[in-house]
Order: structure tokens, then sequence, then C-alpha cells
């Protein structure tokens, strides 16, 4: 009978802890439909680098990178707030707001308050719901943190992520389209986030080998199709030895950068920046509403 007991209490503490898991809904998050765009000059192109220190990205040799600074609105001093893990970090960027408001302080979305502060493209298919919308990512959370879209894909690889949003822009070219990187993360982990570790920096070198295939692809769409193209790149966190939570004292942990490049903008350099600046700047280029959102943050032009 104790023997029973024992069983019985063992498979109840699993079942509590089953339940604890944030589970990835294949069904619910996978879509694969085409995400035509129907915007036929304004699009937008955001850039995840999970986990780069703005320090190390300075130091790396990024020259596709570089390149954009000159049509960009760029931070190298920009505050992703309290909770210095991915999921707040992300859930900041995407739906705009602080974590005292979007719920999230872990990575785990059990506590989300997704539904009274919509992510990117809940408000955009709000706005208009014939958008061709996608998110690509080779980390499962990152397809939990917004809704709506038309095309959701995982990747084992950031590869085959590249392979794919390259795809993509050529058969479908989505009206927003977000990718997530991460890579420079998963090295930082393993060896150390800092300029002084060379897999680190390379991973971010390799990121921006990236960046020059894709952007390739959006200059030559620019040139021969009429449209126009925010591109964002930025990042969830920094990092320091191979963590980066519970640290949000640390400004390499916290303090991240962010580059907003356009073919109408012009090189300037902001002294101070917000993560939840981005999300209202895409949502301005895209001509859709936000005031009733009640965002934490004003778009940068």
């Amino acid at each position: 009978m104790k023997h029973f007991k024992q069983v019985l209490f063992g498979v109840g503490v699993l079942f509590i802890l089953i339940g604890c898991v944030d589970k990835f809904r294949e069904n619910k998050e996978i879509k694969t439909t085409c995400p035509i765009g129907v915007e036929p000059v304004q699009k937008v192109l955001f850039i995840g680098w999970d986990g780069v220190r703005t320090d190390a990205l300075l130091q790396a040799n990024t020259p596709h990178f570089d390149t954009l600074l000159g049509q960009s609105i760029f931070c190298w001093d920009v505050d992703r707030g309290p909770y210095t893990v991915s999921t707040p970090g992300w859930s900041t960027l995407l739906h705009g707001v602080w974590p005292n408001k979007h719920g999230l302080t872990e990575n785990s979305f059990k506590k989300n308050n997704y539904k009274k502060y919509p992510d990117i493209f809940t408000i955009l298919r709000a706005y208009k719901p014939n958008l061709g919308l996608a998110t690509l990512s080779n980390w499962d959370a990152f397809l939990q943190i917004t809704d709506n879209e038309t095309y959701a894909q995982r990747f084992d690889t950031d590869p085959e992520m590249l392979a794919d949003a390259l795809q993509l822009l050529d058969n479908c070219t989505p009206d927003a389209m977000l990718l997530h990187f991460d890579f420079p993360d998963d090295t930082g982990h393993e060896f150390g986030f800092s300029p002084t570790v060379l897999e680190y920096q390379n991973a971010i070198e390799v990121c921006d080998h990236y960046l020059g295939q894709l952007m390739s692809k959006i200059y030559w769409r620019e040139a021969n199709f009429g449209e126009k193209w925010l591109v964002v790149l930025t990042t969830d966190h920094g990092g320091e030895g191979t963590g980066h939570g519970n640290r949000d004292d640390l400004p390499q942990t916290r303090k991240v950068w962010y580059v907003a490049r356009s073919p109408e903008f012009s090189s300037t350099e902001k002294i101070t920046g917000l993560s939840t600046e981005i999300l209202p700047t895409m949502l301005k280029w895209l001509n859709c509403p936000y005031a009733q959102y009640d965002l934490d943050g004003i778009s940068l032009f």
C-alpha cells in the first residue's frame, strides 16, 4: 500500500510539472500559407539577433551592418527593460510595452497579458485583415510571442531559416516579416558573452553574412519593384559570462542597441533609446494607427 501511494504521488507530481510547462502547439503555431503581400510600397523586415552585446557588435567585423547606418536611425544605449531573458525581451519589442503590462518576467508564457496588449501581427490584422505576415525562427518560443500571422515556421538552424526567408521574399513578398537568429545567444551560453571571446564574435559576424544576403534581396526589390523597406535590427538582451538572466543591473545585459533602416532616412544617432520604440516605428511605417493600444514608446520618426 505504501508503494502504491508513492506511485500515485509521483504521478501527481508529474502531471503538475507537465501542467507548468509551456507546450509548443505545432498545429496552432506552424502555418504554411504563402504570406502574399498586398502593400505595393511600404514593407517591414524585422531581424532579431538573439543575445548580442553592444560592445561586441561594435567590435565585430560587420560590413553589411555598417552599411545600413548611412540610411538609419540607430542607438547603442537602449534600455531593454528588466528581466533580462528572451521571452520578456522579445515580448517588449513585439508588443510595445514593458513587462509590467505584458506580464512576462521569465521564459514562460503562463502569466502573459497578450490579450490586453496585443502583438504587431494582431494589431496589423485588425487594421488590414488581408496583409501578408510571416515569422520565422529556430527557437520554438519565438513563434508563441505573436499571433494572427499568415505564415509561421521553425527551423533547426539559422541557415535553413535564411534560405526560407529569401524564398518568401521572392515568392510571396510579405508586408511584414519577423526573423529570429539564435546563433549568437547559443554561442554566448557555450563560450561566453564578451567581445574578447572569439567564438562569440564569430557568431555575430556570421549573422552579418546572413544580413548581407537579405539586404541584397531587399535592395534588388527596392530597385526593381519600387518598394520601400523599413529594416529593423535589434536584440533582446546582452550577456555576462555564459549567462544573462537576473542581471538587470548590469549594462552589458540590460543596455542593448537598435538600427532602423529606410531608404528615406539619413544617418541619425540617438544618444539613448528604449526597446518599446520599435513597435510604434514599424506600425507607423505601415500607416497603421496605434494610439488605442496604450504602447509604452513612440515612433523613431
